[in-house]
């Protein structure tokens, strides 16, 4: 029972291998077409060289470079190396830069941001600059998921033994079969959508739900989703 286990155990991580092979191969592509084949065009004078072309090559260099950093991050977790300076950290201050940083984002598109937190709110050992990347990561998905005129709001409380952290939005919600699947790489519950926008651009990887997974529980954090369609 042990070695038949093991070789299910072993099929199934190969094959999650050969799933994740793919998926970022698949995810390199659209860019690495794009870049070349525009580049090409703007050299034998088909395209113009204008700053709005330049523009769009440069946001699929950031979304290459944004994959690149997903995928070691997510290697270095899953092996156990990624780098942590813990020390005790207020997370205030953390909440409102990383809601300011995407404040014209939001506005762009016509969603509310808002954060709501207590003055009184206690420290907690963490490591600054990946819980900035985390809740940066959180604000950019519900971004995405929210329709203008909708409301991205951040509110944190003290519990027994740290702090928690809520990022709720009006979005059309999660279908329950789907939520099972939310911290997946490259998951997506709806695969014909498109990352377009600056907001496509600042996190479109597929990647931002299961990097800030890896980054709060190697802190030995929880992280966890709740919705409802509609």
């Amino acid at each position: 029972q042990a070695f038949n286990d093991m070789t299910t155990a072993l099929g199934e991580s190969e094959r999650q291998r050969r799933n994740m092979v793919a998926d970022v191969a698949h995810e390199l592509r659209s860019p690495l077409t794009v870049l070349p084949g525009n580049l090409r065009a703007m050299l034998d004078g088909v395209y113009e060289l204008d700053v709005s072309e330049i523009s769009r090559l440069y946001d699929e260099t950031r979304l290459l470079s944004r994959l690149v950093d997903d995928l070691r991050d997510l290697a270095l977790a899953d092996a156990g190396q990624l780098r942590l300076t813990l020390r005790p950290v207020h997370l205030v201050p953390l909440i409102h830069n990383a809601a300011d940083t995407l404040a014209s984002a939001a506005e762009g598109q016509g969603v509310t941001l808002d954060d709501r937190l207590p003055a009184d709110l206690p420290h907690v050992e963490a490591d600054g600059d990946r819980v900035a990347q985390v809740l940066r990561n959180l604000l950019i998905n519900a971004l995405r998921h929210t329709p203008p005129g909708g409301a991205v709001t951040v509110t944190a409380a003290a519990t027994g033994n740290g702090v928690e952290v809520a990022v709720s939005d009006t979005g059309e919600g999660i279908a329950p079969e789907n939520l099972g699947h939310v911290f997946e790489r490259f998951w997506r519950s709806d695969p014909a959508r498109t990352r377009t926008g600056s907001l496509g651009r600042m996190g479109g990887t597929g990647l931002g739900l299961s990097v800030a997974q890896s980054l709060v529980e190697a802190q030995g954090g929880r992280i966890w989703v709740e919705s409802t369609p509609g």
